[in-house]
């Protein structure tokens, strides 16, 4: 039988932390999952620890023999999974052990929603808290990713808008988000913390600089929004912001 959520968690070189990540996918209180690693062509110690791994019957590990980046390994990984609700981790990042639990739960309670996202804590290379990020509202991805890095989408999300473009690499996830949206798909943003972030200096953020990736993400923009779909996305906001219908900024 199926399992309810496909996790993809694609890794390049990613050893340092790779472990803490995967164990946080298999604490989550919501068990009915499988965990799809993509190992991106990674030459560290990578393939060793995924081996510890291996007995795990909700882990399937894949290998690319090739570098083919995040959005390449994403793809890799999607097209082997079997999950009716999908969501994709970094080989850095925790998920708190409620996490799918409580995402889950907003298709039950919510079934005209698409795709749900969290809020989630900022922390540091040794796992200390930096910060609380709470993520904005959907009509915000005109601007930015509002989005975050823990969410959970419909199958027929994906069915629909495609998958993740190799050729935006750094922002792919932008990039699918406001596909997502931009095809009329009901996004929700829970107001929970549910997901640990961490900055360090191996980091893709860090490795490639904050100006390189906004370049990629207006590119995005560029690509997807006329001029006239931002003016009247940021009016839509503006009225139901003065309706009390959105809280975040």
């Amino acid at each position: 039988m199926a399992p309810e959520i496909s996790i993809i968690l694609p890794t390049h070189n990613g050893a340092s932390y790779l472990a803490a990540s995967i164990q946080s996918c298999l604490n989550q209180t919501f068990g009915d999952f499988e965990l799809i690693v993509v190992d991106d062509a990674s030459t560290d110690s990578t393939p060793r620890i995924l081996e510890e791994f291996a007995a795990e019957p909700r882990v399937r590990i894949l290998r690319s023999e090739q570098n083919l980046k995040l959005p390449g390994a994403l793809n890799m990984g999607f097209s082997k999974s079997q999950g009716r609700l999908l969501t994709w981790t970094s080989d850095d990042n925790l998920y708190e052990p409620g996490a799918l639990e409580a995402l889950r739960a907003v298709f039950l309670e919510r079934p005209g929603v698409d795709l749900v996202y969290a809020d989630y804590s900022v922390i540091g290379p040794e796992g200390q808290l930096l910060r609380e990020h709470r993520c904005s509202e959907p009509d915000y991805l005109v601007e930015r990713n509002c989005v975050g890095a823990c969410f959970l989408y419909r199958r027929s999300v994906m069915e629909r808008v495609g998958t993740y473009e190799t050729e935006t690499f750094l922002a792919e996830d932008y990039d699918f988000f406001l596909r997502t949206f931009l095809a009329g798909f009901r996004m929700y943003h829970l107001r929970e913390v549910l997901y640990r972030y961490r900055v360090h200096e191996a980091s893709l953020g860090s490795t490639f600089g904050s100006a390189q990736v906004d370049q990629v993400a207006e590119a995005v923009r560029r690509r997807h929004l006329k001029p006239w779909k931002r003016e009247w996305v940021r009016l839509r906001r503006r009225v139901r912001k003065a309706m009390g219908l959105l809280t975040s900024s």
